[in-house]
């Protein structure tokens, strides 16, 4: 079935901004039905539990607005746990149920797990958050589809809006965690220092010795008063969760916070600025799957986004994890409605050519490798007396900074 490169949903309710329909009455009482692997209970449940949100919107709106192909929509969740193992079973425990079509896992450790089997268990695979580069490169699996930012896309857009905003800050270090990651990230973000200043800042950058630490870490007085002794003037943070947040505490008391005049973090999207507030460093630029604030925001944006609020009693900050989770329904949804079927192979040939407006914008997945393509979001915050504040915000246009596809080989810098 040859499809169009440029297939777009068209927006079935005005009142959703939901891409959709057709009604085959026939069938209108039989599900299309849709598995989710993700983890709502154990260490990274919070991740699970923001998921659901945008996969449960954008299944009710599907629904309320007709359904897909005339269908209602089934979503068939399941905890993974954040364990590997589990995410395999309940991957083979969906298989053998009659699902084909999977949104997740949510992190790297599973989506690695599951996508040895998705090909045996005739399942299509997508991840709404795994930014891990191999996904799409040395284990690349044609039935796996990543709707996010990978690693590469995250560290070059940080350092893209760097030199384009602040030009002065031309000597640069960096906290790390010391995983294979980590260190990854560093060489993909000082690299794109070195390609970006000279291009929009006609400025060349210094870097000095990035600092790692061990996961558990609880004193990092060391590593933060061996930064203070170098001339950073910025610093990269590539460091996760507890770890990431007593870092930026303990920079904060030492004075770091101060000294230096811009963080940019890979890691900890919108949880860094929230829980630092008023003593997070002098400005913070964060990397976010999905930006609510988006002063650019679509139809499929601001129906999410008033949804959510409902959803979460008015949360101030909404997880930049819904905005994909959300997609990766639409994105299924478009697939389905353009292959008039959901067999594995018609829906891996449909989401290669279709285009769907989600609420990050139009993304499309790259063909050669099955890379989400569309506007990487970053917001910038400052601390407030009694908190922070969002400054700013920047979409850099994925397919700008996204690496050449090379699909069953590790990326090289």
């Amino acid at each position: 079935m040859k499809l169009s490169r440029r297939t777009v949903i068209a927006t079935a309710a005005a009142t959703t901004g939901v891409a959709l329909l057709g009604r085959h009455g026939a069938r209108a009482a039989e599900p299309i039905r849709i598995g989710v692997l993700m983890p709502l209970s154990g260490n990274a449940e919070l991740v699970g539990n923001r998921q659901k949100i945008g996969v449960e919107i954008a299944r009710d709106q599907i629904n309320a607005a007709g359904g897909i192909l005339g269908r209602p929509l089934e979503l068939v969740i399941r905890d993974d746990k954040g364990d590997p193992n589990q995410a395999v079973a309940n991957a083979r425990e969906l298989s053998s149920s009659g699902v084909n079509l999977v949104i997740g896992a949510a992190l790297s450790a599973q989506n690695i797990a599951v996508i040895q089997v998705i090909q045996s268990l005739n399942l299509v695979q997508m991840t709404a958050s795994a930014p891990l580069d191999g996904l799409t490169h040395e284990i690349f699996n044609r039935n796996f589809f990543r709707l996010s930012d990978n690693n590469y896309m995250r560290c070059r857009s940080l350092a893209r809006v760097m030199a384009e905003r602040f030009p002065d800050v031309t000597t640069w270090g960096g906290f790390i965690s010391d995983i294979s990651v980590g260190h990854d990230s560093w060489k993909q973000f000082s690299s794109a220092l070195q390609e970006f200043y000279p291009k929009y800042a006609k400025k060349d950058v210094v870097l000095t010795d990035v600092i790692a630490s061990k996961f558990g870490t609880t004193d990092y007085k060391t590593q933060i008063f061996r930064m203070m002794r170098t001339p950073a003037q910025g610093v990269f943070n590539l460091t996760y969760g507890a770890d990431m947040i007593t870092l930026w505490k303990q920079a904060k008391t030492l004075g770091l916070s101060d000294k230096i005049k811009v963080v940019c973090d890979g890691s900890g999207e919108l949880d860094l600025p929230v829980v630092l507030g008023k003593d997070g460093p002098t400005e913070l630029w964060s990397n976010l799957h999905w930006y609510f604030g988006n002063p650019n925001a679509n139809k499929v944006h601001q129906d999410l986004v008033a949804e959510v609020k409902v959803r979460t009693k008015n949360d101030p900050y909404p997880s930049s994890l819904i905005g994909p989770a959300h997609g990766a329904v639409l994105c299924y949804a478009a697939a389905i409605q353009a292959a008039n079927s959901t067999e594995t192979n018609a829906v891996i040939q449909a989401l290669e050519t279709v285009e769907v407006e989600t609420a990050k914008g139009k993304i499309r997945f790259r063909k050669e490798d099955h890379q989400q393509i569309g506007p990487v979001n970053l917001a910038g915050s400052v601390p407030t007396a009694d908190g922070f504040t969002f400054k700013a915000s920047v979409e850099v246009p994925g397919a700008e900074i996204v690496e050449p596809p090379t699909p069953g080989v590790a990326l090289k810098l």
